[in-house]
């Protein structure tokens, strides 16, 4: 898509804007470098300019970009003065489409590129940096190179027709190129890493470090050219750690030596959202280890010694820094912003804090224990990481020497280790924790949690799986139906006490009404005996009466109603079968009504709005052919009727005139009942 902002320049500029779309395709398509053009003898032109284009990719493909072009902003950020790299970074960070504002410095190129939008976009450098007629093709989408004057600079050659001379008179452009002439340099081939990050891996230092980590950050050809950085023992160098943390703001790389007599001084806290991990600078204390270091409170920090802290809970990072092999430690840390949102706490100022990281434990495990061990060589225990069902991984004791201190302290095979000396071993692997046992020394504090061995966590499931069954049975069993208690979608014999009362209640149903699969009620008059039993439910679907099937596919309504109009001497007992969700139709009726002439409808309060309770017939043909006895209105002229009082709903039918629009509701049963045998 290409807008044009403005006219040709007497020079042959134009601006004008281009979207590029890489939907399904691999890249944008384009080379940039940062270079100028000579305007003129006096004046010359810097930025960023397209330096080669990837046949059929979107930028190809759009038909409005040449080998030469200058980009003045990219998604509305002004990109003039800008670095190649941190261009690249934004054409990475655009997703999959970017809108370029262009400037080409050709008219006669862009009015050809008007009457062939299809043309061949790689090849329209048209000689732009090259001395020779053709450019080299190649498959990652071609350079052009100039007579060199030591900086890379050239001049381009004319074509069509027109001599060297004649072309210099018409452009007057020199192109100057800031980068290495043997490279392409195309923003998106970044060589993805599709390697596996889990697990670790050793450098060729010998040191042990994460996959994750920076140091096992891989570099495409272009990067490692650049890169003249050493790498250090875990493999670190700057252009590897902003890569693997391009996302992250202000990355730093803090080398320190550990003081064995010294504490690090430094205290952590955890994200203020608690559902996110990371691992904040909280305090540097002036007299640690690390204060003659760059680090501040609210720093980030992402990684030590090749172990990666980012995104994990602040609690387990002291245990790594523990553990950690030699005296050397190189910390990668993020800085941040004061205002940005982070850290959890205030920073600290005062040391050492007197936190225990270890509360936190008893609020998510309330039958955790803490159990104190004197250690005189040995504590007497084995550890082993695992999984349990009941709590998910962790560090479990495997085994306990017999008559160890640990033992007679009241630790158990099967506990499960949380912290030790108030270092949380939640997350730590048994690397980690083994290392805190082996260094701790004196009284060793130990919280652990005791846990269900799986033959219990068996048991149980099974005991929960036979109340189940139990409790299964006991609502399969007969119910008294004088009390029986009526549940959806089963069917249920209940006694109704009538004492010659009527029932109240008006049903649909019968073969001659609108309803032919079932007889459910619609109506419960307050009086009647079904409300004074309280059980029955407008929608409830009633299969037999004193054990007569109510099939009213062969019942006419008047029987159908007969049944439920008698007297009955003292009980009745009714099948009910309550469906969830009821079973229902909705349709509209619409007429107009006649002044000074009634609608012909005789209505019920009901809770849902108002149930017909008669029809008049003559008075409307519309409702003669479409409406019942049992019908429900929940809706006139769009207004809900439900929740109304009855007075108000027959205010409202009352003064309505002309166009009417009634929303009816009516059962719609399944078949339930058997048809009787012939």
């Amino acid at each position: 898509m290409v807008q044009f902002l403005g006219n040709p320049s007497a020079a042959g500029e134009l601006i004008h804007m281009v979207t590029l779309d890489k939907t399904g395709k691999k890249s944008f398509g384009i080379c940039i470098v940062r270079g100028e053009v000579k305007d003129s003898p006096n004046t010359k032109t810097t930025g960023i300019f397209i330096k080669g284009i990837v046949p059929d990719s979107p930028a190809h493909l759009c038909g409005r970009l040449k080998v030469g072009d200058r980009i003045l902003s990219l998604n509305g950020k002004d990109v003039r003065n800008s670095t190649e790299q941190a261009v690249i970074d934004l054409i990475k960070e655009a997703d999959f489409k970017i809108d370029l504002e262009i400037q080409t410095f050709d008219k006669s190129d862009e009015q050809q590129a008007k009457s062939d939008p299809r043309s061949n976009g790689y090849m329209q450098a048209k000689n732009k940096f090259n001395q020779e007629q053709t450019t080299s093709n190649n498959a990652g989408g071609g350079q052009g190179m100039g007579q060199g004057q030591g900086q890379g600079q050239g001049q381009g050659q004319g074509t069509g027709g027109m001599n060297r001379q004649q072309t210099l008179q018409k452009r007057n452009t020199t192109f100057t190129a800031s980068m290495r002439q043997k490279h392409s340099n195309y923003a998106e081939e970044d060589d993805e890493d599709t390697r596996d990050m889990t697990g670790r891996i050793r450098t060729e230092s010998g040191y042990e470090i994460d996959r994750a980590s920076a140091g096992n950050c891989k570099l495409n050809k272009l990067e490692k050219d650049r890169d003249k950085e050493q790498e250090d023992e875990f493999g670190y160098t700057m252009a590897k750690i902003n890569k693997r943390y391009n996302m992250m703001k202000d990355l730093r790389r803090i080398e320190v030596q550990r003081d064995p007599s010294k504490p690090l001084g430094l205290a952590l806290a955890g994200h203020k959202d608690r559902q996110k991990m990371a691992c904040f600078v909280a305090g540097v204390d002036p007299n640690g280890s690390l204060a003659s270091v760059d680090m501040k409170p609210g720093d980030e920090i992402v990684e030590v010694n090749g172990n990666v802290l980012k995104n994990r809970c602040h609690l387990n990072a002291s245990a790594i820094f523990k553990n950690v092999e030699g005296d050397k430690l190189v910390m990668i840390t993020s800085r941040r912003k004061p205002n940005d949102e982070g850290m959890c706490v205030k920073p600290i100022k005062k040391f050492p804090t007197a936190s225990d990281e270890t509360k936190f434990i008893f609020d998510q495990f309330p039958k955790a224990r803490t159990v104190k061990v004197r250690k005189e060589g040995f504590l007497g225990i084995m550890v082993i990481y695992g999984k349990h069902a009941e709590v998910g991984s962790g560090i479990f004791i495997s085994d306990l020497r017999e008559g160890s201190n640990a033992e007679l302290a009241g630790v158990k095979v099967g506990d499960m280790l949380l912290a030790v000396n108030q270092d949380v071993t939640l997350e730590s692997n048994y690397d980690d924790a083994t290392g805190l046992l082996k260094r701790a020394e004196g009284v060793v504090t130990m919280i652990l949690l005791t846990l269900k061995s799986e033959e219990a966590i068996k048991a149980d499931k099974e005991a929960e799986e036979k109340k189940k069954e139990e409790a299964k049975k006991e609502a399969e069993k007969p119910q008294e139906p004088a009390t029986a208690e009526i549940k959806p979608n089963k069917k249920i014999l209940i006694e109704l006490k009538v004492e010659k009362k009527p029932l109240g209640v008006i049903v649909c149903g019968g073969k001659n009404n609108h309803v032919t699969t079932g007889c459910v009620i619609t109506h419960v008059y307050p009086e009647g005996a079904v409300a004074a039993d309280k059980r029955l439910k407008i929608f409830d679907h009633i299969c037999d009466v004193n054990g007569n099937p109510t099939h009213v596919g062969s019942m006419t309504t008047l029987k159908v109603h007969q049944l439920f109009h008698t007297t009955y001497e003292k009980t009745v007992n009714l099948t009910v079968y309550r469906a969830d969700p009821p079973e229902l139709e909705k349709f509209n009726v619409d007429f107009m009504k006649k002044p000074g002439k009634e609608l012909g409808l005789s209505l019920s309060p009901n809770e849902l709005g108002c149930t017909i309770a008669d029809v008049i017939q003559g008075q409307y043909p519309e409702i003669d052919n479409k409406l019942q006895r049992g019908d429900i209105v929940t809706k006139l002229n769009g207004d809900s009727l439900e929740g109304l009082t009855f007075q108000v709903c027959y205010a409202l039918f009352k003064g309505a005139n002309g166009k009417i629009s009634m929303e009816v509701t009516r059962p719609k049963p399944t078949l339930r009942t058997e048809a009787p045998k012939a």
